[in-house]
């Protein structure tokens, strides 16, 4: 029988070990699923490997696709210190994309650009923020599922992007298509990296990992924040507003990912339209679980998810890879880990039942 022994402490080898077998059963199930398309998988991670890093071009389009991730992962670090699963920054990105988008296309044209782009920044702050409030205080005060209350949100949000874009915002020169008119110029973030798709919002991503890493280990919030993750009973008990702090959280959590939708839209795709990548939601979970809740960590680990996205979007054009091992090779990368969380609370013994 087996018998589990809660650990005192985690050993840095062990918090190291734990996410790179993670990453190395991901790999080996991709390479399962990638056999089966009768595709040598050795030459497919070679493939990926050279489609992120192989030049200038695939190393910013690296960036591109990690840029989201970097701003809600970030987000999400704050939350998950006090055990709250946020699961739906895939809705508060797109209320951030929403809302932003409503300012890009109903304000005048010949508007300053830096006034338009800080009106939309805060619009996508303020729409992601809110729609994290509602599951928020959902939790705070009435001890709702926060994994039941955002993931139902999730698809909320999708209907109302839906309802836009088949209805008042759709242009009619789409033919159909459930597309909004080009944003004006003034109405795209400016890129960073010359001949690049690199835009501002990785230097918000960066400066968004600073700021929680500031409210994590310098401020009363972030102090507040890892003893209601530790016990909920304890931070009550030293007198905690534990409610005010979940609200507060969650709604950074939420702008955060809300302007991701907005530097998404903005930045890269400058127009709204129903596929906006709303799976960085989801896949955020994941570079903040294998940053250990770390915000400069996050940025490197989203980097590197970043990278397998945009490798694998070149074998996919290159190899003619089926669509999805990339999604595969993530899902189990975030099962193991959730998996092995009980190896780092645990230590596991196996002994023989006694005989009665």
């Amino acid at each position: 029988m087996l018998r589990f022994e809660k650990r005192e402490n985690v050993s840095t080898k062990l918090k190291m070990f734990i996410p790179l077998l993670s990453i190395m059963i991901g790999l080996l199930i991709g390479a399962i699923a990638i056999l089966f398309a009768k595709i040598n998988p050795l030459m497919a991670y070679k493939a990926i490997l050279v489609g992120a890093f192989g030049s200038k071009y695939t190393f910013t389009e690296t960036l591109v696709f990690a840029t989201p991730l970097i701003l809600i992962s970030v987000g999400l670090i704050l939350v998950f210190k006090m055990n709250f699963w946020n699961i739906g920054a895939y809705g508060q990105y797109i209320l951030g994309a929403i809302l932003s988008s409503y300012f890009a296309l109903f304000l005048p044209t010949n508007i300053p650009k830096l006034l338009l782009l800080t009106i939309m920044t805060l619009a996508g702050l303020l729409g992601g923020a809110l729609w994290a409030l509602i599951p928020a205080v959902l939790k705070a005060y009435w001890d709702v599922n926060e994994v039941i209350s955002t993931l139902l949100l999730n698809y909320v949000a999708l209907y109302i992007l839906q309802y836009f874009m088949y209805g008042p915002w759709r242009d009619p020169r789409s033919h159909g298509f459930p597309l909004s008119k080009m944003f004006a110029d003034n109405a795209q973030l400016p890129k960073i990296i010359a001949n690049s798709r690199v835009h501002l919002g990785l230097i918000f991503g960066i400066v968004a990992a600073f700021i929680v890493w500031f409210l994590i280990k310098k401020t009363k919030l972030g102090y507040e924040t890892r003893i209601i993750g530790g016990s909920k009973e304890a931070a009550h008990y030293a007198g905690i507003n534990v409610p005010k702090d979940i609200i507060i959280a969650m709604m950074i959590s939420g702008a955060l990912a809300g302007l991701a939708g907005m530097a998404q839209i903005s930045g890269v795709i400058h127009l709204l339209q129903i596929q906006i990548n709303p799976d960085y939601g989801y896949t955020a979970i994941i570079a903040a679980w294998l940053s250990y809740l770390e915000p400069f960590t996050a940025i490197i680990v989203s980097i590197l998810l970043g990278a397998l996205a945009a490798g694998g979007y070149q074998i996919q054009i290159t190899m003619q890879v089926p669509f999805g091992i990339i999604s595969v090779i993530e899902s189990v990368i975030l099962f193991t880990l959730i998996g092995s969380e009980i190896l780092l609370r645990y230590t596991i013994h196996l002994e023989k039942r006694r005989k009665t």
